[in-house]
């Protein structure tokens, strides 16, 4: 294992790409997510602004569920894993509790190891349905599965594939071949995890094998930028051995899950000192990038645990973080043909069998 660290309730986890804007936040413009809070962003308000802005409409709903490592495919339909959801044999390959964003004091492989087997204990090996996300993560026919609410649009329903039916629309940035350019994802419903960052080319299929052959190496920390403008330079944690491709670059989630209570989310027997609904700092999974108040985890709009929004725990840099990104910088290969590509953003996540997959189109020139 290589890190470099440089400078339960219904609720599943959501998040997307944001810069560049990806083909699955296209929707944000249709009339119906211009007059009502946008679903993939801040509970407290109409409409976003600032980074935010590009991750409008729903691009945190295309995702694959019942994914767990080694497996050839996914099941469509399991949130929360109950083991490995397969015959692999395979075992998980990250295991240091410091690039683990889940139940860090259980011992690897124990019992109380219950994440094991989601995609973030071996970033990149678990399969996904569609390389650019499943709208809603499941079929209608199935009403199992994560709590995504896909509103129909007029070039998607629900479980429909994102590779198919997300129509390559203008280009949300112009790079340069060998440049060093910056990329942001934000955060819905925070379920852990590390997430990398990929290039396609647009006139070839948006599979996960074409995503494959380019993933993006990171340059530096990461940033976390508020949708004001304010930014904080934070440290970044990487995994870039056990993972796929392999050597590839992942980054982990910089933003800790905030639990409900010393119950949930898998913590170990005994566990105690976060009390419902989410109070006190031991609610968090690690220690968050900023500082917090220990007193209230919530953001500041005046939301309580006497809100209807009890599990959208908000900290200032923990829990679900809605009203900022999470900024990298990552670099292109000098010898990229100029043309159209598909930067792919994959979240692999720890806490769920779930997967976050957003597409944006992009140019590149020399």
């Amino acid at each position: 294992m290589v890190v470099a660290s440089v400078a339960t309730t219904n609720v599943f986890g959501h998040g997307g790409m944001v810069f560049p804007a990806p083909r699955n936040s296209a929707d944000r413009f249709l009339p119906q997510f211009q007059t009502k809070s946008s679903p993939c962003n801040s509970p407290f308000a109409f409409n976003s602004t600032g980074i935010r802005a590009g991750g409008g409409g729903q691009p945190c709903f295309w995702f694959s569920q019942g994914c767990t490592i080694g497996c050839d495919t996914c099941d469509n339909h399991t949130g929360h894993p109950v083991g490995n959801l397969c015959n692999s044999t395979m075992q998980p390959t990250n295991n240091d509790p410091m690039t683990r964003t889940m139940n860090r004091d259980a011992v690897a492989g124990s019992a109380d190891d219950v994440y094991r087997y989601t995609p973030w204990r071996a970033p990149g090996f678990a399969p996904v349905i569609d390389a650019c996300g499943m709208a809603g993560g499941r079929h209608a026919s199935d009403p199992s599965g994560g709590d995504a609410v896909f509103t129909n649009i007029p070039w998607a329903t629900l479980g429909d594939l994102g590779s198919e039916v997300l129509k390559k629309g203008e280009p949300g940035a112009l790079w340069v071949a060998g440049a060093t350019v910056e990329v942001a994802w934000g955060i819905r419903y925070n379920h852990g995890g590390g997430y990398q960052y990929r290039l396609c080319p647009a006139n070839e299929p948006l599979t996960e094998a074409c995503f494959q052959k380019t993933p993006l190496p990171f340059s530096g920390d990461p940033i976390i930028r508020w949708d004001n403008g304010t930014e904080l330079q934070i440290k970044g944690t990487f995994v870039s051995e056990g993972t796929s491709p392999n050597g590839s670059t992942w980054a982990m989630n910089p933003i800790p899950r905030i639990d409900f209570d010393s119950k949930s989310s898998g913590q170990p027997k005994g566990f105690t000192g976060c009390e419902m609904p989410a109070k006190g700092m031991k609610c968090r999974q690690f220690d968050p990038p900023c500082q917090e108040d220990p007193n209230n985890p919530w953001w500041d709009t005046g939301a309580g645990p006497t809100s209807h929004r009890n599990v959208d725990v908000q900290g200032r840099c923990s829990g679900d973080l809605t009203s900022a990104a999470i900024v990298d910088k990552v670099v292109l290969p000098k010898d990229l043909p100029a043309g159209d590509y598909v930067v792919g953003f994959r979240w692999d996540c720890e806490e769920t069998a779930q997967i976050w997959s957003n597409c944006a189109d992009i140019t590149i020139t020399l």
